[in-house]
């Protein structure tokens, strides 16, 4: 034993002899510590960065002679090591000389962890930091935000433009040449510019936006396809962990949980305005997961992000998308306060591929921010009163003021030229034209009315067999005051016409009020929708599909009579009033019974009337809604949807034949959950008080077609549930690519995956089950918790157009009590056309 200790004592100096350890700090000439410096032994693989006080330690198993230290923008430096333990090193680095060929940086073949890579202390820095900085540290600011809009056209080719333009070509040609790229040509057709001022108080934490000016030019003022995509950028927060953008949460590079998405490299440093920047750059793992590669600037200090730029990659999987880009910039007032200063954000959308040759409509919108006024509150009262547009040409300014207020950096000239020379072209016009067909399923039939929707012409049922529809609405354009429907529907087995007729009118701006009235008198489904929105007034009917399994004879022969009155205090708020008159029976007898028998009189009823009224309270916040006509447009953006609906049902008003109570609740939220994806949520509940008949009752949603019908059953069939007091969970998770993205073979077919699961519980009282009996149908409620699950592939096409999804269904097992035995799978198709 005295051997051993003796031999390790003796053999102990030559086993520190063969080890190197080394550790110092590393500043610049003036002092400064120089971060995330590379410190390497010569000769050798082994190395470290300095941390963001420029200190650094390094180890080696071996004797090693050198160090070598290099950052971008210093010139490399060597120092020699004259003993195997050297510490308390000071490594002064000169300012090398600049590069003049631009550097390159490409994504990294190899992810580091997180010791390894010096961009992820500069990561630490901005989640720690993030909350400590912005203009929300100042007691109160405005400023002026101004924002131009330009929409059109691009990869035109001469032979296209040439055809188009016919004799105006050659007129042009000097204005459209600027618009030219890689042998193509852009053609504005929208422009749009908007002059507002921001106010905001951060102790009263409230904010207040006036537009003061704008104007449009173009072909869109009086289509839809183009304004939709002209609403599909949200502003996001940089500093949030993930951004929606066209209704998809893409991860943030800025995120809390980006190290396991985005690869970074800490490039280089600047020196701008006596401030030092790191430049990082980040590039997705995957290239077709929701993210974004690009750069940004972060101040050394602060860690406020002073410049980023990012962008879609071409394997990005979102449809219609060519390519995004978003570029921001941030001027810092000290080390806790920055402001916006510019922002520009781009879009590229094509129908078939995201090829370069091919055609597509683009987005530009670059927005600046001037006149910033910090820690000059005004009254507390003042930022409650919220001037909302409600006109179309309200903030309409003359050329003059247009003249004083232009944006130096944006050349609108130009551009207005070639709106004003090609906008009135048909055949230019003929692409927007397209799309508003498409988006809205109306084709113009003269100036003031419009045929469709054409998707409703053809179904078929097993009551009336083919059904065949035609509808019209007026539309001078999409801010008309006033708005009609009609349509008429001819079956050919049972050889009957059915219509209906529609109205509505804007009658207040502020506050929004709209009256409306509408007749109808067809067959109906009433056991395909739980809880109808009385307030729309719109005549969908979920009885008609093309193709279908099992039998649909289940139809109601519907006269109603509807009026309705609707208040906006708010944009997201809304309560409706309204009262309904309606005349039911069967539409087949011999095969469907809506029979109710009166107490105390033991009388049974075969068709009967009933009235009703009640009210509507939603409030959808956060959802993009804009236009100024009786009918309001949306954009793309995820918002939740709260609901509570009343109806009372009331004997004797017209000859009604029923008194009861009946409260529902809806809630929407849907959920973006980290990089796996958006979860939709929605719960539905109700109640009925007092006797009620078939018609009132709620029978549990059922869509017996082969084509996918939200928030509906796929393997019940009309009426196997029937309820008065019921509650019905719908939930869909997206993964948006998360789980076949990585799948080396099924990632490139481009291809999302999803998982569904829905249940319905519900009661029946004895009263109502007393009330209302058939020898067709049973009155089972699903007291016992019924439940739908499976997955589903969604994103399946061709190129950029993704659209047709395929669910896979399964269900528990249940009762069947009405008819055939139902099927426990099932397959379905539904054609879903998002982004």
């Amino acid at each position: 034993m005295k051997k051993n200790i003796f031999l390790i004592l003796f053999l102990l100096p030559f086993f520190t002899i063969a080890q190197t350890v080394v550790s110092g700090k590393i500043i610049d000439e003036q002092g400064n510590p120089v971060s995330f410096a590379n410190v390497v032994f010569v000769n050798s693989t082994i190395g470290t960065y300095s941390d963001i006080d420029g200190k650094f330690s390094l180890y080696a198993e071996k004797r090693y002679r050198e160090i070598e230290v290099s950052f971008v923008g210093f010139a490399s430096k060597k120092i020699r090591l004259e003993q195997a333990n050297t510490s308390n090193l000071v490594i002064i680095l000169a300012e090398g000389e600049e590069l003049s060929e631009v550097i390159v940086v490409a994504k990294p073949k190899k992810a580091l962890s997180k010791k390894e890579n010096p961009a992820y202390p500069i990561l630490q820095g901005i989640w720690k930091n993030k909350n400590k900085n912005g203009i929300e540290n100042t007691l109160s600011y405005q400023y002026k935000k101004h924002s131009i809009t330009e929409l059109g056209i691009n990869n035109l080719d001469t032979v296209f433009l040439k055809r188009a333009l016919q004799k105006d070509y050659d007129t042009i040609r000097k204005i459209l040449s600027e618009k030219k790229y890689k042998e193509k040509f852009t053609v504005p057709m929208y422009l749009k510019e908007k002059i507002e001022f921001v106010y905001g108080n951060n102790e009263l934490n409230k904010t207040r936006t006036d537009t003061y000016a704008e104007r449009s030019q173009g072909v869109v003022q009086n289509g839809y396809g183009l304004e939709r995509i002209g609403n599909a950028f949200d502003d996001f927060n940089i500093y949030e962990n993930s951004y929606i953008i066209l209704n998809r949460p893409f991860i943030s590079p800025l995120s809390e949980f980006g190290y396991g998405v985005y690869h970074y490299v800490l490039n280089d440093s600047i020196i701008e305005e006596n401030r030092k920047f790191y430049k990082v750059y980040f590039f997705p793992r995957e290239d077709q997961d929701l993210a974004l590669e690009g750069s940004f600037l972060v101040d050394s200090k602060s860690f406020i992000i002073k410049t980023i730029e990012m962008k879609t990659t071409p394997k990005t999987n979102v449809n219609l998308v060519r390519d995004l880009f978003f570029q921001k910039h941030f001027k810092i007032i000290n080390d806790s306060v920055y402001l916006p200063y510019r922002e520009i954000n781009e879009g590229d959308f094509t129908v078939f591929s995201k090829d370069d040759s091919e055609k597509g409509m683009y987005i530009r919108r670059t927005t600046e921010f001037s006149d910033v006024l910090l820690n000059q509150p005004k009254d507390a009262n003042f930022y409650d009163q919220i001037k909302e547009q409600t006109r179309r040409f309200q903030y309409e300014k003359d050329e003059d003021y247009w003249k004083k207020n232009e944006l130096t950096s944006v050349n609108l000239l130009k551009t207005r030229a070639l709106i004003q020379e090609i906008g009135n072209n048909k055949r230019i016009r003929r692409v927007s034209d397209v799309v508003d067909i498409i988006g809205s399923g109306y084709i113009p039939m003269g100036k003031h009315l419009q045929f469709g929707a054409f998707w409703q012409t053809l179904t078929t049922n097993d009551v009336e067999g083919l059904r065949i529809r035609t509808g019209f609405r007026t539309f001078n354009s999409t801010e008309d005051r006033f708005r009609s429907y009609f349509y008429g529907a001819y079956g050919t087995k049972d050889n009957d016409f059915k219509y209906g007729v529609s109205a509505k009118y804007l009658l207040l701006h502020k506050p929004r009020i709209v009256v409306g009235a509408a007749y109808q008198n067809d067959n109906l489904q009433l056991g395909g929708v739980i809880q109808h929105n009385d307030a729309q007034l719109n005549f969908v009917n979920p009885s008609n599909f093309m193709l279908s399994r099992g039998k649909n004879y289940y139809l109601t022969k519907n006269q109603r009579i509807q009026g309705v009155f609707s208040y906006n205090p708010h944009k997201n708020l809304e309560l409706s009033l309204f009262g309904i008159y309606q005349n039911s029976r069967p539409a087949a007898p011999e095969h469907f019974s809506i029979a109710y028998q009166k107490t105390p009189t033991a009388e049974v009823l075969h068709q009967y009337s009933d009235f009703q009224s009640g009210f509507i309270f939603t409030y959808t916040p956060k959802r993009n809604v804009y236009g100024f006509g009786v009918e309001q447009r949306y954009g793309t953006k995820l918002y939740s949807t709260y609901s509570l609906k009343y109806t009372r049902g009331t004997q004797g008003v017209i000859k009604s034949q029923f008194d009861y109570d009946k409260v529902q609740l809806l809630v929407s939220r849907p959920t973006p959950i980290w990089k796996i994806g958006t979860l939709r949520s929605t719960l539905k509940a109700g109640k009925i008080f007092g006797a009620a008949p078939l018609t009132v009752l709620t029978p549990t949603p059922v869509n017996q077609a082969y084509t996918l019908t939200p928030e509906a059953f796929a393997l019940l069939d009309y009426y196997d549930f029937i309820t008065d007091t019921y509650v019905n969970g719908y939930f869909e998770h997206h993964f948006d690519g998360f789980i076949f993205n990585r799948i080396p073979f099924i990632k490139k077919a481009g291809l999302r995956s999803l998982a569904f699961a829905r249940f319905a519980y519900g009661t029946l009282s004895d009263e109502n089950r007393l009330a209302n009996f058939s020898n067709i149908i049973n009155y089972n409620a699903p007291e016992r918790l019924y439940w739908e699950y499976g997955f589903g592939i969604e994103n399946i096409g061709v190129g950029n157009f993704r659209f047709i999804r395929v669910d896979f269904v399964w269900r528990n097992d249940f009762n069947d009590v009405n008819g055939v035995r139902n099927p426990k799978f099932g397959i379905r198709v539904g054609i879903l056309p998002t982004f």
